[in-house]
């Protein structure tokens, strides 16, 4: 155990062994620090706290704020970190509203400089927010999703499996498993660079691509599209979606399609015969 000098660690706290704190970070009562957890300088994990093994907390980090509230009642709940966690500097966690609340960060997450995350919020395992990502109270942020820089999620909404979500977007609605989402948090296809890093395979990414079709190209309504999801994939990965639009509340996130206007230039095509390049053809304008 390693603990700078000028750290002030409560006695009520729990410092297993192996534990690095570093130069006037404060450790308060009731806090929980597993076994080869390493705290920056100047961070402060506060009461309520529970941080699992080998999780580097970053300098500057607050572990365990009251929410962001004006009601908050005077009793919180807790935050519940798991093991082999990066938590870089300047992020904020913050405790669950009510008593018997935990905003919860699952395992071997990388949440990026200045994050926050807000009370009663709760992150998968294999989650990456990247730098000044904000989730509102109640976001729930499924496994493996990652979430672009400065992207903000609304309030009770949720991200979805091995989604990504890009850059900047602003999320008011949930995201489906397994899709990419352009800066105006509009659906533009699977995650397929995330899928090939998750190692999924092919035939698995098949059913996801036949899942997507009956979702965004088959003009269902919602009910029976959530039918044909059922019927059309009762397990296997592509199962993910009838489970996640069977439990939406705030709506979901739409794919991006050209306008009706918009021209849609061909590329040029190659004479078999003669081996020459065809002239490119320019379609007339798509009715509206």
């Amino acid at each position: 155990m390693a603990i700078h000098p000028t750290a002030l660690v409560d006695p009520a706290a729990e410092v297993c062994s192996n534990v690095e704190i570093g130069p006037f970070a404060v450790i308060e009562p009731g806090v929980l620090l597993a076994d080869g957890c390493r705290v920056g300088a100047r961070a402060t994990i506060k009461t309520g706290s529970a941080i699992g093994a080998n999780t580097v907390i970053g300098e500057g980090a607050v572990i365990g704020g009251l929410p962001q509230h004006l009601n908050a009642p005077p009793e919180n709940g807790r935050v519940s970190i798991g093991a082999d966690n990066v938590i870089r500097e300047h992020v904020t966690i913050h405790r669950a509203m009510h008593a018997d609340g935990v905003t919860r960060i699952g395992d071997s997450c990388l949440l990026m400089v200045g994050t926050h995350v807000a009370h009663d919020c709760s992150v998968g395992h294999h989650v990456i927010l990247t730098n000044n990502v904000l989730l509102g109270g109640h976001v729930v942020v499924q496994d493996r999703a990652c979430l672009g820089g400065a992207a903000a999620v609304h309030q009770n909404c949720r991200v979805g499996r091995l989604a990504m979500v890009a850059a900047t977007a602003k999320v008011v609605k949930d995201v489906p498993p397994y899709v990419l989402t352009s800066e105006t948090a509009e659906v533009v296809g699977l995650n397929k660079v995330g899928l090939r890093r998750a190692g999924i395979d092919r035939t698995e990414v098949e059913q996801l691509k036949a899942a997507y079709q009956v979702i965004y190209r088959q003009g269902l309504a919602f009910k029976d599209m959530l039918a044909a999801l059922q019927n059309e994939f009762p397990a296997g990965i592509a199962a993910d979606y009838s489970l996640f639009f069977g439990e939406g509340k705030r709506g979901f996130v739409q794919e991006r399609r050209s306008p009706p206007t918009v021209a849609i230039k061909l590329h040029p095509a190659v004479n078999a015969e003669e081996g020459e390049a065809a002239k490119p053809h320019f379609p007339r304008r798509l009715a509206g």
